[in-house]
């Protein structure tokens, strides 16, 4: 596989005069931006940039085409008639374009927006906290907000940091006292995690057939092998999953970058179970609002939503007996999301809610036993993940497949409203 990695300096010292020219050579290539892809907040200022956590603005690696290396330009130049914002941050890549919002009266959102515009204040103080309209590059900087805070809370939850992770692939030594974290710093991806958000289904799907092979209108995670990065793309015009509202975008995002964290973590060599990959998907979306949810669906299989807000109270009368639902022997053993119905779709959201409740030290057990699994020569072991499922329950809360939903439904009853 090919690393990134930036180019060796071959020559250590230059005449001025020939640096000089090569400076101006340099700038002379460089694109003149037009206006829309000036940052008004920044102003392009790398002290500004720096304080906002913006490394950059492109041009950057966006994943691989073919073993070849795709960039913000060869999109860009792609998708000629959208104007797509690119940034760097410290864990992502991000490409965003989006329209104006209108922040609207209900309360619950103005009170959301207004306490993550006044996050963002701290670090662009050009920001307006009681903005009436988004426009947009308020909403990119906001969407690297949200994304570098689901990366730091993830952290958090799986008890790690970005010193814990190898620096590259030549970094990874197996030894008795180690413990393998995976190819490179991202979560132990060699590279960062990639965001793209197109507004228009025209253009998404030229993106989607050109780049990944895929002619559709539907969202899509993505593992690019070459590059080591995983990628998550979505148009805000959807049919199914209409994303035009941001807190809908926002809910979309944490259900999706967070199973790409969950899969990158100690490397993206298998999947997990469905049921932990898509609950835990449920569970960071439902932390922001539960009136948008989203489901992973297969090509062959629609997936069962229906438009129930809270999830809660739907639990609770789950398990009184009224609804059907798997029992969690069968669920465990599912490696197709078409399996799902509704009714699964919240218990599993509720069974991790359930193990996380019980804190990030359990959580942490259990999630090191599934995920990241090697033999003791350090090569990818993802024999018996149903094996490795009841391990990890065993040893992290003391559950078996049989006593799980009797101790989740116990739980349920006592937590959780019934309104």
């Amino acid at each position: 596989m090919n690393v990134n990695k930036p180019l060796t300096i071959r020559v250590l010292l230059f005449a001025l005069a020939v640096v000089g020219m090569q400076a101006e050579a340099l700038a002379q290539k460089k694109p003149k931006l037009e206006k829309w892809q000036i940052d008004p907040y920044t102003k392009m200022d790398p002290k500004a940039m720096a304080k906002a956590g913006i490394l950059n603005y492109g041009p950057f690696q966006f994943g691989d085409l073919a073993g070849n290396p795709v960039t913000s330009t060869d999109i860009q130049k792609t998708l000629p008639f959208t104007n797509i914002i690119w940034m760097e941050t410290a864990h992502f890549r991000i490409g965003i374009e989006l329209p104006i919002w209108s922040v609207p009266q209900e309360s619950a959102t103005r009170k959301k927006v207004r306490a993550e515009l006044t996050e963002l204040k701290q670090k662009l103080p050009k920001i307006k906290p009681k903005s009436r309209k988004l426009n947009g590059w308020m909403r990119a900087h906001l969407t690297a907000q949200r994304l570098e805070n689901l990366y730091s809370e993830t952290q958090k939850l799986f008890g790690v940091a970005d010193e814990d992770f190898p620096t590259d692939p030549s970094k990874v030594i197996p030894g008795p006292n180690k413990t393998y974290m995976g190819y490179g710093p991202y979560m132990g991806m060699r590279d960062k995690f990639l965001v793209l958000v197109i507004e228009k289904g025209g253009p998404y799907r030229q993106y989607m057939e050109k780049f990944l092979g895929r002619p559709t209108f539907s969202a899509q995670r993505w593992h690019f092998t070459d590059s080591s990065s995983i990628l998550f793309t979505c148009p805000t015009e959807s049919n199914e999953f209409p994303l035009k509202h941001d807190t809908a975008l926002h809910c979309a995002l944490a259900f999706n970058v967070s199973q790409n964290l969950l899969d990158g973590f100690r490397y993206y060599s298998y999947n997990l179970p469905v049921w932990i990959r898509e609950g835990f998907g449920h569970w960071n979306s439902r932390r922001i609002d539960g009136r948008w949810p989203s489901f992973d669906q297969n090509e062959g299989s629609v997936a069962d939503m229906k438009r129930v807000d809270n999830w809660k109270p739907y639990a609770k009368a789950l398990i009184s007996g009224n609804k059907k639902f798997a029992a969690f022997p069968l669920v465990a053993k599912w490696r197709d999301f078409g399996n799902l119905t509704f009714n699964d779709h919240v218990a599993i959201y509720s069974r991790i809610d359930y193990l996380i409740s019980m804190g990030p030290e359990k959580w942490q057990t259990f999630l090191f036993t599934v995920k990241g699994r090697v033999d003791e020569a350090w090569a990818i072991d993802e024999k018996d993940l149903v094996g490795a499922t009841r391990e990890g329950l065993k040893k992290a809360y003391n559950l078996s497949f049989l006593s799980f939903d009797d101790k989740w439904k116990a739980w349920v009853k006592k937590n959780y409203p019934s309104k």
